[in-house]
Parts: structure tokens; sequence; C-alpha cells
């Protein structure tokens, strides 16, 4: 981001770039039929950062320069420009077409790190851009990585020094391995620098008996750890499914209330199972797949999804209408709609389209949906545990600017709601302007729709009509959900205090 929009006390330190690398020789992939050593979801390489897996390497020496070299301009990339961290990686490394898979994963892995922890690291001034890549991992990870020591000893860094600190319970133990790098010179583990300033302002308290104070470390705690692989059912028989996962040698943890979804480790692979191959089962985050349960529409009905995204929301009601009726995913960049509609052919479910939508005007009738799902752009905080890059590219003015896009693609969108029917709002993020300040302003300007209490899909409670998952509490991504129903006749009462109706306390 441009050093005017950066966040209050935010600076970027320039990595020094390293001496000249020699000649890196990358190990070919592995041929069809071999498994790529850490390879994701149905075997197909990651490219998301943060993997705890990391696949071998035949040359530790050549991955390790290698990402020292690209590291200063990935990091220019993000922080300067406000790039993802795959299309910045992507052009530091083009013109490298001999760099392979296992060795593009190292990179992204270790660079997501750095990313992850910039805060923490920034303001130490290293030098050396080894010495930077070396703490991070440090940080970051379960185990200390041969590439990891490497960097050490560029840096002049001892091996005692290095504690890997990935599985540490708290804040206290991250800290540890942070003061044991530095020998003893002062340093300020504070967790609040590892996020934007604007974040603090923007933070609604979780729920719990503890301290305000501790309930908001545990939430920014949860986004420093690494994410669960969660899939879910869109076909077939869940205990047959769930069966042969633990015949392949898996160990799905079913939710107990949600059995249609299971987390799984991180790095299965699902390439070989026939429920994968034959598109029973979907990977789908725990947060994105309770849109479809709250919305429980039924067969026959006739559904739109708003920003249809990846195409997974517009999917699970798809399965859950049994085929019957329609579901009509839209999309205002053609690119988006061509991904969802081939990732849609994979599945069984023919009553579901991705089409291409001008943002403006109804797809349909205005009335004619008997429920609407909008998932506008966002600040996007749920997926920072995924894509740790993504906190530095929001800037605070941008949270305004995208609570009011949300605000009017909600009122286009609550047009194609019939009376009675179903209007429901999420996004994967826990800004208060964005979320529960974002329902109050449209309850208020809206008196033909209000709140829908349902149960808790993940609690033995009842919702006011609106649910804040969090992933210290869930394990997932944090995402918010509201839904609304369209009365006949406006409601009375309907601008009651929606942070109030919510039980989200919002003071510090």
């Amino acid at each position: 981001m441009p050093p005017s929009q950066r966040p209050k006390g935010f600076r970027v330190e320039r990595p020094t770039l390293p001496a000249k690398a020699g000649p890196v020789k990358e190990a070919k992939r592995p041929g069809p039929g071999r498994q790529p050593p850490g390879a994701g979801p149905a075997g197909r390489p990651h490219e998301e950062p943060g993997k705890i897996g990391v696949p071998r390497v035949k040359s530790y020496p050549a991955v390790a320069s290698l990402t020292a070299s690209v590291a200063p301009q990935i990091l220019r990339g993000v922080l300067d420009t406000g790039k993802r961290l795959e299309p910045a990686l992507k052009e530091a490394l083009e013109g490298r077409k001999e760099t392979s898979w296992s060795h593009r994963r190292v990179v992204t892995r270790a660079i997501a790190a750095l990313l992850r922890w910039w805060g923490w690291i920034e303001p130490l001034r290293l030098v050396q851009v080894e010495e930077q890549l070396a703490l991070a991992w440090s940080l970051d990870s379960s185990e200390i990585d041969p590439t990891a020591r490497i960097w050490a000893e560029k840096a002049g860094k001892s091996r005692d020094r290095m504690m890997a600190a990935g599985d540490a319970p708290n804040w206290t133990a991250r800290a540890e391995a942070l003061k044991r790098w530095v020998e003893g010179k002062p340093v300020t583990a504070d967790p609040w620098l590892l996020f934007p300033a604007w974040l603090r302002d923007q933070l609604a308290v979780p729920p719990g008996d503890a301290p305000a104070k501790g309930r908001r470390l545990a939430f920014l705690f949860s986004l420093q750890s690494h994410w669960p692989l969660w899939v879910g059912v869109r076909g077939g028989v869940e205990k047959t499914i769930w069966n042969e996962l633990r015949d392949a040698g898996h160990k799905p943890w079913i939710h107990r209330r949600l059995t249609s979804a299971a987390k799984l480790d991180p790095d299965t692979d699902l390439r070989g199972l026939r429920a994968f191959q034959e598109s029973e089962l979907a990977v789908e985050d725990l947060g994105s797949q309770l849109v479809g349960t709250i919305g429980d529409p039924d067969p026959g009905e006739r559904w739109w999804v708003v920003h249809g995204g990846n195409g997974l929301i517009a999917l699970n009601l798809g399965c859950r209408m049994h085929g019957k009726g329609t579901v009509v995913a839209t999309y205002e960049k053609e690119a988006g709609r061509n991904a969802a509609a081939a990732r849609l052919r994979r599945f069984p479910w023919r009553n579901i389209a991705a089409k291409a939508w001008d943002g403006r005007r109804l797809p349909a009738k205005a009335g004619s949906f008997d429920g609407v799902v909008v998932e506008p752009p966002s600040s996007d905080i749920g997926v920072w545990r995924r894509h740790p890059e993504v906190r530095w590219t929001v800037r605070k003015d941008d949270i305004p600017r995208l609570a009011e896009a949300q605000r009017k693609l909600l009122e286009v969108a609550a047009a194609g709601v019939k009376a009675g029917g179903s209007l429901i709002y999420t996004v994967p993020t826990v800004t208060l302007a964005e979320t529960t300040e974002l329902v109050a302003a449209f309850l208020q300007a809206h008196p033909e729709f209000r709140l829908e209490p349902f149960r808790h899909p993940l609690e033995e409670s009842t919702t006011n009509g609106t649910l804040q998952v969090w992933p210290h509490l869930h394990d997932c991504e944090a995402r918010f959900i509201a839904r609304f129903v369209r009365a006949n006749r406006p409601a009375k009462g309907v601008t009651k205090d929606v942070d109030e109706q919510a039980g989200m306390e919002t003071s510090p």
C-alpha cells in the first residue's frame, strides 16, 4: 500500500537484497501416479500460504537461495502496492521456468510466514533478508526445516537461537521464540503489532466469560495459527463417506451438530477417495457451510446468490434442495463466472446456474425469489488466517467504503425477495461497520424486513437472527451471517439496537 495510506504507526522495512545467488537447479515434479510429498486436497499442489506440511526438496540450499532472492520484491509488491501474495509471487518468479512445484511451495510458505509475523519482525530492523526469513519460520512452524537453518547460518545465527513456536499454546510462548532470537535485547511482542491499527477500533468483543481483553487476544491468536481442512457432503450418504475416509487412513472429525461437515488434517490428500472423485465431497470452510444451513431452502424453491464467489454457497443450497428448484449465482466479472461454472459442473446438481450480472438490475422480476444470499466484497478478516498478506492490503478508509458498497448491494438484492421470503447477508469478517452496524442501518431503512431468529447451528442456543462465527471458538474462518424475512407489511419496532439484539459487546 502507498506510504500515505498505511495505518498509523505502520512502517515498511525494505529488506536488503542478498548477494547474487548461484544458478538454482530445481527438482522435477513427480510423474503421473506418484504423490508429491505434502500435496494438498485432491492431490493438487497448494499455492496457498501457511500450509503446515512442507514438501521435501532435493536441494535445500537452492530453495533457500531462491526464496531469499525473491522475498524483497514480493514484500514490496504486497506492502507497497497491495497485491495478493500469489500474484506477487508469480511476478517475482516470472522467467524462472525451472522453478519446481516443491520449491515454489516452500517460497510461498516462507513468505506467508514473514507477512504473518511482519509486525514483530519489521521493528527489529534486521538487515539481512535471510535473518527475517529464519525468524519468521521459527515463529510460524512446529519444526525447524533445513531451509530455515541455512538462512540462520547465513545471518550468523547459531541453531540454538531457533525455537519452533508454531504450536505454541499462547502469546507468552510465542514471544519467547522472539526473545531468544534477539539474545536478550529489548523487544516488544505486542500482539496488536501483528495487525493493522484500525482493527482495534473495529473489533467487537467475542463472547465468553473471560475479561474482554483476554477474549480479544484469543481471537488474535487464532489468526496467527494454521487452519484446518473442512469438507462437506454434497451427495451420497454421510455415514458411507465418513467411513470411506476412515478406511483410507484419514481421521475425520465430524461436527456433532452439523454432521455433513468434518475437519481433516490440512495436508489430507483426497485425490484417491471415491467420494471426492465422484463429487460427493466438497472442500469448504465450516463458516461458509453454515450459510446453507441457516438459509434452509426447500426443494422447488427459487434462490439467488449475489456475488456468487467460488460457487460453494450456491452448491450447498442446490444440494439441500435435492436438485429441485433453481439456484442462480450471479457475477459481475466474467472470469469469476467462468471459474464458478467450471467448478459447479463437477457436481451432480443441475439446478444451479452461474450467470453474468451488471450489479444494478435484478436478474428476474421483483419479489420473485424465495431466498436471496448476499455475500459482497469485504475486509476479509476471516481469511487472514489462510492469507496473512490481506491484513496489510486493507486500509482504514477501505472499511467505510466497503460498508457503503455492501449496503447498496443489499438494497438491490432486497427487492428480489418475495413476501415471507428470506434475505441472507454474510461476510467473512468481524468489523462492526460491515456487520451489526450495517444490519441496524438496513432495518431502519427497510421496515418491511425484520431479523428472523434461528437455532445456532454449532451450539445449544437460539440467535436473534444474527450470528458471528469466531475462529478461536469453532476452528474455522470468521464469518458474520444475518437472516432477514420480508413481512407482508412493515413490522413495528424494527429500529431496535441490533448490537444489543446480537449480544455483542463493542467496548474494548
